[in-house]
């Protein structure tokens, strides 16, 4: 079931700080909805410049005091019926380069085959670095799910950066970034590591597109190392509205098929993930020069060839500027199968096509996958917005944030469970010469295929204050028994706002922390397994109670391993709602709560598919 938090505790070794809280008036929230911004690219990295050309302020007391934080240390979250505990690790990474992202990183990977093997990567920087002259990819191993950590060594030569990480079939780390080992221009390179941890690393370079570099990449394996393509990649061409994808047909050497050009925007506003029957899926936002009509627009492609070949694209969002709210999608997406549905979450903040956004006025998480009812581009459905998480407008350093923004989205390993965490500005400021709210981060999770999400909580502490920013998902998270577990990185700093973007408010080293959530699965889906002895055949019990107001469990028996789907109908045949959908689940019975209060009254027909077996069984809802 969706819980409400009600009630957060802390586990600290550590003092706190003294901060002076001042949360906005309505007046000044007002005045910060209205300021536009036009987002600028200096060098790889992009910033959010106000049109006007002027700064906001207003009465700062930043922290009387800079508190260490400890290597490790939990926090408990309460809810009325369990305890969820997050526990916090530092890597080893640190950084004055702490942007590490111009969208929704994705620098965490857990093996799904061994979990207590997962892998991390950080674009990283030394302090008096002022130039970023020494930017690197460093990567780091944890083979004790993330109790312990070692650096093992950098992904590439020379200054690289802006890396992402995945793992091959075999456990292996994949890392990509950009830069110029051994050489040539500045371009989208990938690491393939010999062994798990050992950062014996295989340089993997693809050509270069006509005589530029494509930077920014994402990437990911396909599902075995034996398939003849081995990875796909996306990367974009610096200064230009130009994307373009290609894959590998080796592990060893540079063998890498024909980029392919695809109507995204650059800069890391793209997406990969791997379904579990090899099926790769890309969701993007649309380019705004190529196509002015789809500015602010989201669309979805998929490859059953490895990146071979792609479907036709699919608007999944359409933003709309002439009635509307003018919520369109401008950085931050990510992406995760469950099973073979596609999950996709994006940030939509304020904006006009002319190329301004507001990052001072209230935005949303969104949500699509293409087993939502309805049709496209209106399937979405809105995961969080200021109902959940409160407005804090974002303003001072921008680093093309909004008031919610960079979601990351993952998976729990039986495919039950969807978790998403993003960013939040909060209503403390800090920064000596551009004042800016320090960021919070918030996880929120669904049991119902993303149908609905709940379960919101602030991650991290307030006292000491500090800026999280940067959060990643492992796209599929490990569990046990009783319990799901998060993994997550993201990066810590005492100085609200990027150094690279606000020089101005001095140095600091960001660091990284490795995140583990521990939630029990009671809290997060509502179907459960009451009975692991094996049932003699497959069946559908009738709903109980019934008829019901507002919910009703549903029970059905498995007598062997099966894919299971389970779907309501209205009356006249059409869905209305998916509670399973192809979830691989073990013999055994189960129950599904369903909850029908977004339905009105009326008959309804839920039914079964496992595996050859299908069953469909009336219900009556009852208001």
């Amino acid at each position: 079931m969706l819980k409400r938090i009600v009630i957060l505790s802390f586990v600290f070794a550590f003092a706190s700080t003294s901060l002076f809280a001042q949360g906005l008036t309505k007046a000044q929230k007002d005045q910060l909805s209205r300021i536009s911004y036009k987002v600028s690219l200096v060098g790889d990295a992009l910033v959010g410049e106000r049109v006007d050309g002027k700064g906001f302020k207003h009465n700062f007391v930043g922290p009387t005091t800079i508190t260490t934080l400890p290597n490790n240390f939990t926090r408990e979250v309460m809810t009325p019926d369990a305890t969820w505990t997050f526990t916090y690790v530092m890597t080893g990474g640190e950084t004055i380069y702490d942007l590490e992202s111009n969208g929704t990183p994705v620098q965490i990977w857990q093996d799904p085959t061994t979990p207590a093997n997962i892998h991390t990567i950080l674009t990283t920087a030394p302090l008096n670095d002022l130039t970023f002259t020494n930017r690197a990819s460093k990567y780091f191993f944890s083979s004790d799910m993330g109790v312990t950590w070692s650096y093992i060594g950098l992904a590439g030569t020379g200054k690289t950066g802006f890396c992402t990480i995945t793992g091959s079939s075999e456990g292996n780390a994949l890392v990509g970034n950009h830069g110029a080992t051994n050489g040539g221009v500045t371009r989208s390179q990938f690491y393939y590591d010999a062994l798990p941890g050992l950062g014996s690393f295989t340089l993997l370079d693809p050509p270069v597109y006509q005589t530029s570099g494509y930077i920014w990449p994402r990437v990911i394996a396909t599902s075995n190392i034996s398939n003849p393509v081995k990875f796909v990649n996306v990367g974009s061409i610096s200064g230009q509205d130009s994307t373009f994808r290609n894959y590998s047909n080796s592990l060893t050497a540079s063998n890498f098929g024909p980029w392919t050009a695809f109507n995204s925007d650059q800069a890391e506003t793209y997406a990969l993930a791997l379904g579990q029957d090899g099926r790769i899926g890309l969701a993007y936002k649309a380019n705004d020069v190529w196509n002015p009509a789809d500015y602010g627009d989201a669309y979805f492609v998929e490859s059953t060839n490895g990146g071979v070949s792609w479907s036709t694209p699919l608007k999944i969002y359409k933003a709309n500027f002439d009635t509307g709210d003018s919520l369109g999608l401008i950085r931050g997406i990510s992406m995760v199968y469950q099973v073979n549905s596609p999950k996709v979450v994006f940030e939509l903040i304020k904006q006009t096509r002319e190329g301004s956004f507001f990052p001072g006025a209230p935005a949303k998480i969104a949500v699509w996958s293409s087993s939502f009812t309805g049709s496209d581009p209106n399937k979405w459905k809105v995961l969080a917005d200021s109902n959940q998480v409160g407005y804090h407008p974002a303003y001072g350093v921008n680093d093309v944030f909004g008031s919610i923004s960079r979601p990351t989205i993952g998976r729990s390993a039986d495919g039950n469970a969807l978790f998403c965490a993003f960013m939040v500005p909060s209503d403390v400021d800090g920064g000596s010469a551009d004042t800016t709210p320090y960021k919070d981060i918030w996880l929120a999770t669904s049991g119902d295929q993303g149908n609905t999400w709940g379960n919101f909580v602030k991650m991290n502490f307030t006292a000491p204050r500090r800026d999280w920013t940067y959060v990643s998902i492992t796209p599929i998270n490990d569990q046990d028994a009783s319990f799901y577990y998060i993994n997550m990185t993201m990066l810590v700093d005492s100085i609200p706002g990027s150094f690279v973007n606000g020089t101005g408010n001095g140095q600091s080293l960001a660091k990284q922390y490795f995140v583990r959530a521990k939630i029990p699965k009671a809290e997060v889906v509502s179907v459960k397994n009451i009975s692991t002895e094996v049932p003699a055949d497959f069946s559908l019990s009738q709903n109980y109670p019934n008829p019901f107001n507002p919910t009703t469990s549903i029970r059905f028996a498995l007598p062997k391993s099966s894919d299971v789907t389970l779907k309501v109908y209205n009356i006249n045949g059409q869905e209305v709602a998916t509670l399973i959908n192809g979830i691989n689940m073990n013999a055994g019975t189960n129950e599904y709560t369903f909850d029908a209060s977004k339905l009105s009254s009326g008959v309804y027909f839920y039914s079964l598919q496992a595996g050859n077996f299908k069953d469909t069984k009336k219900m009556i809802l009852v208001k």
